[in-house]
């Protein structure tokens, strides 16, 4: 079975996505040069859908499977 997203959040440090069979990763922000330089207003203004997490203001995309599977 594949796995999909159903929940993504963030924290001061890190981004975290949960997926259907219960997992829970987090990245921190630290790995991603453009997250680490943005305002902590810019991190928490993002969208995610099926295929990852976008932050328009600052010109990121992060992909679940880049981001799971590292």
């Amino acid at each position: 079975m594949l796995k999909s997203v159903i929940r993504v959040w963030i924290d001061d440090k890190s981004v975290y996505v949960q997926t259907n069979d219960g997992n829970i990763y987090h990245r921190q922000f630290a790995e991603f040069p453009l997250l680490r330089k943005a305002t902590p207003e810019q991190r928490a203004d993002f969208q995610w859908g099926k295929q990852g997490i976008r932050w328009d203001a600052i010109d990121e995309d992060l992909s679940y499977n880049g981001f799971i599977n590292p």
